[in-house]
């Protein structure tokens, strides 16, 4: 597991779960919604979730990036961000009503590539068994 930025896994489902208790999904759809009303809703989502990224101790960093993130279910989705990794994983917790259990920038690439050279070294490949030297 990759830690964002020095904010556990945990700490991020811990505040997805508390943004969801006060500001839970709303009854309809967004797209339902009157605009003005949909983009209030959006903004208050917002702004409890940055609320409790303080909470955590979530760092800010400046540049945009994309942040994988791995559900329970073993579904991969994902976020851009521009100053807080953290907020990918909360963000995707709340939307998908699912822990998170990895997340990280690059993250589902490496993994899969992991998993790949595991599979040619159980396969008995040797020049995987050799080392990436070769």
């Amino acid at each position: 597991m990759i830690e964002l930025d020095r904010i556990s896994i945990e700490s991020a489902n811990w505040a997805a779960e508390r943004v969801r208790e006060r500001h839970p999904l709303p009854a309809r759809s967004l797209s339902e919604m009157p605009s003005k009303e949909s983009d209030e809703w959006l903004g208050e989502l917002h702004e409890h979730i940055t609320g409790y990224l303080g909470v955590i101790g979530a760092l800010r960093r400046p540049g945009r990036a994309w942040v994988d993130v791995q559900l329970a279910s073993g579904r991969w989705v994902g976020r851009w961000i521009d100053e807080c990794p953290s907020e990918a994983a909360v963000s995707c917790a709340y939307w998908h009503s699912e822990p998170v259990i990895a997340a990280g920038i690059g993250l589902k690439a490496s993994t899969a590539a992991a998993e790949a050279h595991q599979a040619r070294l159980d396969s008995g490949d040797l020049l995987a068994l050799l080392g990436d030297d070769w």
